[in-house]
């Protein structure tokens, strides 16, 4: 097996034998099975012996067998291969790679590809809506314990690739550091409460897309409230003429939908609807948005009533966080 003592396109890949228990015993006779891995890049190595004898059809569907078990590419190493069976495997867009040097890897270019990009272009002026909503969730739910980033996909709802993008900007932000043990990378927090609230600051976004004004008839009673609404619910400001509340923009149908001037109307009530860049219901409570992305809706704005109501609030809610 020449890949394990060789890098790949000038990269050192980390071979580590893993464990086949529970995969039928015809796909693990006489075979070695390996998870290649450099930085966040992975694939599992799947190398045949020389006496095998295999078939382009049944190495497809385990392929596709192996590809859903292990959640990363698949590549099969060979001692050697024929011009036949070559032309066979790159008909079928089967990756292999040959101890005499041949290989197959067309997920693997665009691996490094994005890899170099992202470490590249990774923005540190200010947050993505992924990263803001990753970052909330390490400051609500973490409490600076460490957390696997599969683990943080699955409770934000996001992908493995949008997790990454998210945990690489924290970390050149300086807000979080990443580590990896066995198999599994995990993110971690150094500080949090106020402290970590006021090293974010400058780093986080306004969370609100677009807004518009329509008329309630009890349509949007399930969302939650947001602006002057929130504030008025938790703080002494007095709650604002037209009621405020916020949906995340990507379940929200805009077809349709009235939009009116309450300058010129008289009969409907009229409802301030934000559309988040991320869903405002993640991480609300008792139907009200969470205060880091609450005082966040109010950039820029100078009244000094309302900057007074959003220090009160997040005194209660963040200043006292240990």
């Amino acid at each position: 097996m020449e890949i394990l003592n060789k890098n790949i396109f000038g990269l050192n890949f980390q071979a580590e034998e893993i464990n086949t228990k529970g995969l039928p015993v015809f796909m693990t006779a006489q075979r070695s099975f390996f998870r290649m891995s450099y930085k966040e890049t992975a694939f599992l190595f799947v190398y045949l012996s020389k006496e095998e004898r295999f078939g382009i059809v049944a190495l497809e569907k385990q392929l596709s067998f192996l590809s859903d078990k292990y959640g990363i590419p698949i590549v099969f190493g060979f001692s050697a291969v024929t011009k036949l069976q070559r032309d066979k495997l790159l008909e079928r867009n089967i990756p292999f790679i040959t101890d005499n040097g041949q290989l197959y890897l067309p997920f693997l270019g665009m691996m490094l590809n994005n890899t170099f990009k992202k470490e590249k272009e990774t923005r540190r002026d200010k947050m993505m809506p992924v990263t803001q909503l990753l970052f909330l969730y390490m400051f609500y739910k973490s409490k600076g314990q460490a957390v696997m980033k599969k683990d943080a996909a699955t409770a934000i709802g996001v992908t493995r690739t949008s997790i990454t993008r998210a945990s690489e900007q924290l970390a050149a932000m300086g807000l979080i550091s990443q580590e990896m043990h066995g198999k599994e990378y995990y993110m971690r927090t150094d500080i949090s409460g106020f402290a970590l609230y006021k090293k974010a600051k400058p780093y986080l976004i306004n969370p609100i897309q677009r807004i518009l004004i329509t008329e309630t008839k009890n349509r949007y009673s399930e969302y939650v409230y947001s602006g002057e609404s929130a504030l008025a619910k938790v703080t002494m400001l007095n709650e604002p003429k037209i009621p405020v509340r916020a949906v995340y923009k990507a379940d929200f149908k805009a077809d349709n939908i009235k939009e009116i001037d309450p300058k010129w109307i008289t009969e409907e009530k009229p409802l301030c609807l934000e559309l988040w860049k991320y869903n405002p219901a993640m991480f609300a409570n008792d139907g009200i948005v969470d205060p880091v992305s609450l005082s966040n809706c109010f950039d820029g704005n100078a009244d000094e009533r309302i900057e007074e109501a959003v220090e009160e609030y997040l005194e209660g809610q963040i200043w006292g966080q240990k």
